[in-house]
């Protein structure tokens, strides 16, 4: 249902109502309400993003700047469900030293492809390298 609200939220409708995982099959506990509450929370962010209102995209970029620190805090706490962020990385790293580790239990500190650290100017750079490469390529076909 939570795809629906997202397609839904990104047409224009005004309010979203959360649907809990036992919607018709029983009585819903606190925590399906939570994962309810959860989903629609997301399905509203997307619908936001999708309809490029102000603003929308600011805590997903200041999240992946975050996530390219390896500041595993500030990362738990932007993301649209903290507690569960917190949950499932303390799975895995549970020590407190992991919270300042600069790697994830995906790839671990050998095989971590953001240890390359490129500069915010590197990028910025290469983005003009490929704009250029597109429009030559645009030129080229017309």
């Amino acid at each position: 249902s939570a795809i629906g609200a997202a397609l839904a939220g990104w047409h224009g409708t005004a309010m979203l109502c959360y649907v809990t995982p036992k919607e018709h099959l029983g009585l819903p506990n606190a925590n399906d309400v939570r994962e309810g509450l959860i989903a629609y929370k997301i399905a509203a962010h997307a619908a936001d993003i999708a309809r490029h209102r102000p603003g929308a995209r600011d805590r997903d970029d200041e999240l992946s700047r975050a996530r390219y620190a390896f500041d595993w805090n500030k990362q738990f706490d932007l993301s649209l469900d903290p507690e569960r962020a917190r949950e499932y990385h303390d799975e895995t790293l549970p020590a407190d030293i992991y919270k300042q580790a600069e790697f994830c239990s995906m790839c671990g500190p050998k095989h971590c492809p953001m240890q390359t650290k490129i500069t915010d100017e590197d990028l910025v750079g290469l983005e003009e390298v490929f704009k250029a490469q597109a429009l030559e390529n645009q030129s080229v076909r017309l």
